[in-house]
This record gives C-alpha cells, structure tokens and sequence, in this order.
C-alpha cells in the first residue's frame, strides 16, 4: 500500500543551513538535523509513496538564541522526485511568547493536509515527542479517523533540559512532560531509539527500536583539515562540552597518559569550554564550534575517537548516542562506555573500557593507539562494514516503513 506521509519536523532546509548558522547565537542542534534528514532521504530512497515537510525551526528564542523576533515562513523541497511544496512555518521567535502561540501557526497546514483524499494511506510521523506537535496530531486524526500516527522519539522529555534549570522554567518543563504523556494514547506507531524508553514512557501502543542511522554520505565530508593537525596522531571527541556527557572524564583520563606526541583535540560547545581553555596542556587543541563537513574529516584523520559518556545515570537507559554511529561510520576505532541502552550487537565493534573510571577508559584509549596502524584499520574497518550493511538510511527507513504498514 502506498503512503502519503506528513512529517512533522524540526530541521534545517538544505538551502537556508547557512543562513540560518549566521543567524543564531547558540549552538546547532546538529545531531538532531542529521537523523531527520536521513529518515527523510532514507524513505525517498524506497519506494513508499509521497512526503511532504511542515517544519518548525529549530532555534533558540529571541534576543539571546537568534536574531529574529519572527521565523520567515517559506518553502522548500526535500526530494527531486516530485514537487513536495515542503513547508517552513512562519512563527514568532520571542522569549516567553513562541512556547505558547506558535502551534497557531501550523492548524491551516494540518487541516487542508488531513482532509485532502488521494487514495493512499495517510500517515503523520512526529520527530520527538513535543506537546505543540502532539497535539497537531491529534487535530490530524480529528480531521480524518483514518489518519495512522506515528512518533519517532530520539529523546525522554523528562530528560530533554538542563538538570540546573529552576524557577519557571523548571514549572513549564514539568508541564510539558505531563502534557506530553497525556498525548500518548492518540500515536498508533512509535519508533525509538532503545527498548527501554517504553517502559519509561509506558507506551502500550506498537513501537519499533532504530537506535539511528550511519553516515553514509562521503559526499558531506570535508577532506581538508587544519594543517596544525595534518601529521599527528591525535584523539578525537566532537559533540557538546557539558559535563554531564562526560567531557570532564575525558579530560582527566587523558591528562592520565603519559604520550608526549599524542593530542586531544575538542570540538563543541557547552559548559565546560572556560575549563578546557584555561587546560595547561600544549597536547590539547580546542578548536571550538566547527563546521560538520569539517567534524567529519577530522574523524576519518583521528587515531581514536571517543565517547566519554558515562554509564551512571538514568538517562543513558533511554540513550543511544547518534555520535557513536556517526564515530563507527569512519573506519576509526571508536572507545566509549557501555550505556544500558547500547544492543548487544555493538559490543565487537565498540572498545570498552574495563569499568565506568576515568582510569579505564584513559588505559583502553592507549590500548588502541598502542596498536599497529593495521591493526586499528582493521578494527575501524570491521566496525563501519556493520554500520554500513546494518544501519544505513535506506534500510533503517524500510524497517519504519514496513512497520507503519
């Protein structure tokens, strides 16, 4: 059966990204774009229907996030199969006001698009569980009973904010947790990123595991990078700096080793960049906010890559990091911690450390450099052929698919 679906996104149009980065003032949520983009390209890629993008954009508020007080509304194509007429949605951006009106903005889209009748199977998919989309699911399924939902869920709203957030906005997230949970029961289908997030979210509803989706493109890698690092041999974490992630257990794990000639080289931003600056240590390079194209590149250069995330708090139960497909796309070995979440299937390919110290993931990382340059081909090698075979776009977004049908 041949599917008409809506997807419900928060994304960066291909032709507007660089506009968009000169406009914003805190960081891209670059992860996120990466997966909605090859859940996209991957459906196009099998023969499942027609698409069609309502999108809200996914920046920080006005004054301190961007600088627009209003989202120009626009469209966009995704797809050269046929004319999709993608649809960027004008919003407000101001602080303390978007949160509220902007699901306003959306009804129109969703009303003409539920009621119109094309003979095929109507599908909504929501990225991430947000109330404003949740709720435009339920006026869809208002419009048209027939309607199937789904919700793909690559974070628990629970644990979607900063620990330290208080006041009034720790009331909005509070709300916002519990109104989501409420919408729940509307979605017929749920694609998440680990089995456990069921549980937690109590999901009765069918759901499916797609813990992400390998970098396949070579077409987006940049294959020049800083000549500071052309001939070294170097460790690599790219990804957000906040401690929480572990950025603070990797510093101290390399400050652990004693390899003169080795760097540690940190893209990012996040809380812990003041610390990382102020490092007494030549063998770190910091290079800041840096370009994916470039970030990509300087995976494929690095002699280890590493996810310092550790396996001590709840969350990692609901976690799998989209960074470690993206680190076992490169043919580069990859040293990160066992997190609950993490299938078995993965455990040939990722280096652990022996326990959750700073300690054991400092001796596994001098393990792997330790090794002969064919030896750590062959391991990086052996873990991008899985990836590759296993969990790229065209076969991650057939398993939703089929699923959905």
């Amino acid at each position: 059966m041949s599917l008409d679906v809506l997807f419900l996104g928060k994304l960066f149009p291909r032709e507007k990204e660089q506009e968009i980065k000169s406009k914003m003032k805190t960081g891209m949520q670059d992860a996120a774009n990466a997966l909605q983009w090859n859940i996209i390209d991957g459906f196009e890629e099998n023969d499942f229907g027609t698409m069609k993008i309502i999108n809200y954009l996914p920046v920080d508020a006005y004054p301190n996030g961007y600088t627009d007080k209003f989202i120009e509304g626009f469209t966009f194509q995704h797809t050269e199969k046929y004319k999709a007429d993608d649809i960027n949605v004008k919003c407000c951006n101001i602080f303390g006001i978007k949160r509220f009106i902007n699901n306003l903005y959306f009804r129109k889209y969703i009303k003409k698009w539920a009621k119109q009748e094309n003979g095929k199977k109507k599908v909504i998919l929501s990225y991430t569980a947000n109330s404003m989309f949740l709720g435009l699911v339920k006026l869809a399924k208002k419009y048209n009973k027939n309607i199937t939902a789904g919700c793909i869920i690559a974070d628990i709203p629970e644990f979607a904010t900063a620990r330290d957030v208080t006041g009034l906005k720790k009331l909005y997230h509070s709300y916002q947790v519990k109104k989501c949970a409420s919408l729940y029961g509307i979605v017929d289908r749920f694609v998440l990123l680990t089995e456990q997030m069921a549980e937690k979210l109590k999901i009765t509803s069918p759901h499916i595991v797609v813990e992400g989706i390998a970098t396949t493109d070579e077409a987006v890698v940049n294959e020049t990078i800083s000549d500071t690092l052309k001939n070294d041999r170097y460790i690599l974490y790219s990804g957000t700096l906040n401690y929480k992630f572990g950025i603070g257990t990797l510093l101290e794990a390399f400050e652990k080793t004693e390899d003169k000639n080795l760097k540690l080289v940190i893209c990012g931003f996040g809380e812990a960049e003041e610390i990382i600056k102020e490092k007494n240590d030549p063998r770190i390079v910091f290079l800041g906010r840096v370009d994916r194209a470039e970030v990509l590149a300087l995976q494929r250069k690095a002699t280890v890559l590493v996810n310092p995330r550790q396996n001590n708090e709840e969350f990692t139960k609901y976690s799998f990091p989209s960074k470690n497909l993206e680190y076992l796309s490169s043919g580069v070995p990859l040293v990160a911690y066992k997190l609950d979440g993490i299938p078995d299937e993965y455990d040939e390919y990722i280096c652990y450390p022996a326990d959750n110290s700073a300690e054991a993931l400092s001796q596994e990382i001098m393990k792997i450099c330790s090794l002969t340059e064919d030896e750590r081909n062959a391991l990086g090698k052996k873990a991008k052929y899985f990836v590759f075979e296993n969990k790229n776009k065209v076969k991650q977004a057939q398993r939703i698919i089929e699923f959905i049908k």
